[in-house]
């Protein structure tokens, strides 16, 4: 059986979402040949979450990264920290030929990210973002139509996902709702998912036309009465046109209370596809009269990238959850992809990370300038 030691930087809500997921692995993946050693936790509280780190079961808590990128027996470094500090640290991680996983976005701003491509140009450690989305099944089915062609060509799409909890006045700030630490608001937090898929499913983006907002303008401080301003978007509407001139749009909110849901709907020149986050295992196909259509298999069995994630995700019988299965599809893929020393087609690297926030830069330039169409 093969090792990988295992890095994690941060222990917040994200990265408990990706030690549940790893810590499931030869629980729930029948085919695992290998073991995920939990050998070492980032964190700036070592003295508040020491004893956590160990009881989750890493071999060593350390609040010096310079103590896990010159440990030559770590494998994985999987960032989960905020947004700001992913450039130095993914840098640092991967000169010393460390495979690294990281959270969304890439860096807090394209500019960061085109640098840090540039110098890891030639880097030979795999590389993965946590744009776990495309591994749900519903998606990967989608893929398989789409690609297939069985209900004609994509005209036009329509890409939502809301959430609630930032209309709450007394939620207090936090680095994600400041733009020097997160790049961005729900934009940059919910839409680079959205943005992801579009490229994944439809093509490449290539103008949008983009308004933002912000609903709550100010809130206090984390240990403090005294009131700071938000400076990053609570919502946004998107409109894209994507190559072969196929037009959607977009919608993420952080203050959608009552209409919670992450939808997807693709429309077709023969038919549509519908994809909901609350049923993940299967997208809906009509036909061009509107009923529900079912796809031979043989549609879905030739897609090599469907038949990798039905073998991945979890079955209904063992789900954690739709957030929790897509992380540990998401770190199961990249494991595989370390051990077998592949980059299978669909995985989203660096590069296909650093595509997305070009969209993200264009999209907040258009903002800027009321709606303007923009290239990206």
């Amino acid at each position: 059986m093969e090792n990988l030691n295992y890095a994690l930087f941060g222990l917040g809500t994200i990265a408990k979402n990706h030690l549940l997921s790893i810590k499931s692995i030869p629980v729930i993946y029948n085919d695992c040949n290998f073991k995920v050693n939990l050998n070492s936790l980032y964190t700036t509280h070592k003295e508040d979450k020491e004893t956590l780190g160990k009881l989750i079961g890493f071999q060593k808590v350390v609040d010096k990264i310079d103590d896990i990128e010159n440990d030559s027996s770590i494998d994985v470094i999987d960032i989960c920290t905020p947004n700001y500090l992913h450039f130095e640290q993914v840098l640092d991680s991967v000169q010393h030929e460390k495979n690294v996983y990281c959270e969304k976005p890439l860096t807090a701003n394209v500019y960061d990210a085109a640098a840090l491509l540039s110098k890891l140009e030639n880097v030979k450690a795999k590389t993965q973002v946590a744009l776990v989305l495309r591994f749900l099944p519903a998606v990967a089915q989608a893929h398989a139509i789409i690609k297939s062609g069985v209900i004609g060509k994509v005209k036009s799409f329509h890409f939502e996902m809301l959430h609630t909890g930032y209309l709450n006045p007394s939620r207090r700030i936090s680095w994600r709702l400041e733009k020097a630490k997160s790049g961005g608001g729900a934009i940059v937090d919910l839409g680079i998912h959205l943005i992801d898929l579009s490229r994944f499913l439809i093509g490449d983006v290539e103008r949008v036309s983009a308004f933002v907002g912000t609903t709550v303008a100010s809130r206090k401080l984390e240990n403090s009465e005294k009131l700071q301003k938000v400076d990053v978007d609570d919502w946004g509407y998107v409109m894209v046109t994507a190559s072969n001139d196929v037009k959607g749009f977009i919608e993420v909110s952080r203050v959608a209370v009552g209409n919670e849901g992450t939808r997807l709907f693709v429309y077709c020149t023969e038919g549509s596809i519908k994809i909901d986050l609350a049923s993940p295992y299967n997208a809906v196909i009509f036909d061009l009269n509107g009923k529900q259509l079912y796809i031979d298999d043989k549609v879905f069995l030739g897609d090599d990238y469907f038949c990798e994630v039905k073998k991945l995700y979890p079955d209904p019988k063992v789900s954690m959850g739709s957030m929790v299965d897509l992380h540990y599809t998401g770190l199961l893929w990249f494991f595989k992809s370390i051990l077998q020393n592949t980059v299978p087609a669909g995985t989203p690297t660096f590069q296909e990370a650093y595509k997305d926030q070009l969209v993200v830069e264009a999209i907040y330039k258009s903002a800027a300038n009321n709606g303007e169409l923009t290239e990206v």
